[in-house]
């Protein structure tokens, strides 16, 4: 089974990936969290929210994802994988291979870049799952359900940590455009 957990920036994407991970685990699963080697906001071996909840994680190259496939413990029955928008195309191939032997995947990531464009690994993900769950986060200037991470018209790119993104609802983010 594969599960999508998606949304902007603040959505609680990554708590929502460490809760199904410790639920899993208090059933009985064998489970292994996955990040971006280059995602050392918190930690370099954890997987840490912005709230501080931590697990271990082990990082992977993301323009190298098959990488991955050596380092999975042997009874692993879960693998839960964050950021997966910034991962190179063939991480879809690799959760493929894993789904067809049997493993449970869950990721987490944006759905959407600042500009409202579909990230095309978590698209692709999303139409290949049996859930996807759709989380937001408040949108910084009404209140509602943010749908978007927007960045202000001098920005460049999202990276990972910064505060110069904020969540916007549909609504505010077309009043800025």
């Amino acid at each position: 089974m594969l599960t999508v957990i998606c949304g902007g920036m603040f959505a609680e994407k990554s708590t929502e990936l460490q809760r199904r991970g410790k639920r899993l685990k208090r059933a009985g699963k064998n489970v292994l969290y996955v990040k971006p080697d280059f995602d050392n906001r918190y930690s370099e071996e954890e997987l840490v929210t912005h709230d501080g909840q931590r697990v271990p994680a082990l990082n992977i190259d993301i323009d190298v994802p098959h990488i991955l496939f050596p380092q999975i413990p042997e009874r692993t029955e879960v693998i839960l994988i964050d950021e997966i928008q910034f991962f190179h195309r063939d991480i879809v191939k690799v959760i493929d291979i894993l789904l067809e032997e049997g493993l449970t995947i869950i990721v987490a990531g944006l759905d959407l870049d600042f500009e409202a464009k579909p990230f095309e690994i978590t698209a692709t993900l999303m139409s290949k799952a049996e859930q996807v769950v759709k989380l937001h986060a408040v949108c910084t200037n009404c209140g509602d359900d943010a749908w978007v991470s927007y960045k202000e018209p001098n920005g460049k790119r999202i990276e990972l940590g910064t505060d110069e993104y904020k969540p916007l609802c549909r609504y505010c983010f077309n009043n800025k455009k």
